[in-house]
């Protein structure tokens, strides 16, 4: 649904989604999960990211990973990851600045360190997504991990047009970075989350200009993704206006 909804259709989707399944979540309640079952916390983790925008369980949900940050063992495991990447989409630059730097002290411990890096991609201010993206070019980032990063802001709709422009712009930096067999596939790929007409001819002619024959495969699949995308879109967004309008 939420690739069918245009800009314009994103704010009362995001309603329908928070009068949808918000209850769901108030039943149980945004709490630290311990003592919970697995299963409990599973489904709060599931109810949160579908209520990520939302800007009350945002701030809880900064609470809650500030307690983690303090200590860790005051949330339950099934929840770290949701919480923190909640946090994250309504976080500031001083949020950020914690997170950075629990990532950088957690290099031994590589599910530490992942839980902290897969957040950044998730700040939605436009100075931190700058320096995520500054952060993934940059010599900090591992050349395993700039892909994922990469990847990352290319597959939400507020970070996808600005990533995509940037990787255009920095693209001998990248592939002397990552080079051509692995790491530059992964980020073609993650092309595949456009949907429009416009931004498949972009990337084509991009790549027609700037050949990349090991990804070559990877390129038509993500070309193929968009134009199934496209046309689906096409053909349901006006039912998607009409019900969006009726709730």
């Amino acid at each position: 649904m939420g690739d069918l909804a245009d800009a314009g259709q994103r704010a009362p989707f995001q309603a329908w989604v928070r009068a949808t399944f918000r209850p769901a979540l108030d039943a149980i309640g945004l709490t630290d999960g311990l003592g919970d079952t697995d299963e409990t916390n599973s489904r709060r983790a599931v109810l949160l990211q579908l209520l990520s925008s939302d800007p009350d369980l945002q701030r809880r949900a900064r609470e809650l990973a500030e307690g983690y940050m303090a200590r860790p063992s005051s949330l339950s495991p099934t929840l770290v990851a949701s919480v923190l990447q909640v946090a994250a989409s309504g976080g500031d630059a001083a949020l950020y600045d914690q997170f950075v730097a629990h990532m950088k002290v957690a290099t031994r411990s590589p599910e530490e360190y992942y839980r902290y890096f897969n957040t950044l991609a998730a700040f939605r201010d436009p100075a931190l997504v700058v320096r995520t993206q500054q952060f993934a070019l940059s010599s900090e980032s591992r050349s395993q991990d700039t892909p994922l990063l990469f990847a990352q802001l290319l597959s939400s709709p507020s970070t996808q047009d600005g990533t995509w422009a940037l990787v255009k712009s920095e693209w001998p930096q990248l592939t002397a970075k990552l080079g051509t067999f692995q790491g530059i596939p992964n980020i073609v790929g993650a092309l595949s989350a456009f949907c429009s007409a416009d931004r498949a001819a972009d990337i084509k002619a991009f790549f027609e200009a700037h050949p990349v024959p090991e990804a070559a495969r990877v390129l038509q699949q993500a070309l193929e993704r968009i134009s199934t995308c496209t046309a689906v879109k096409a053909r349901q967004s006006p039912a998607v206006t009409r019900w969006l309008a009726a709730r």
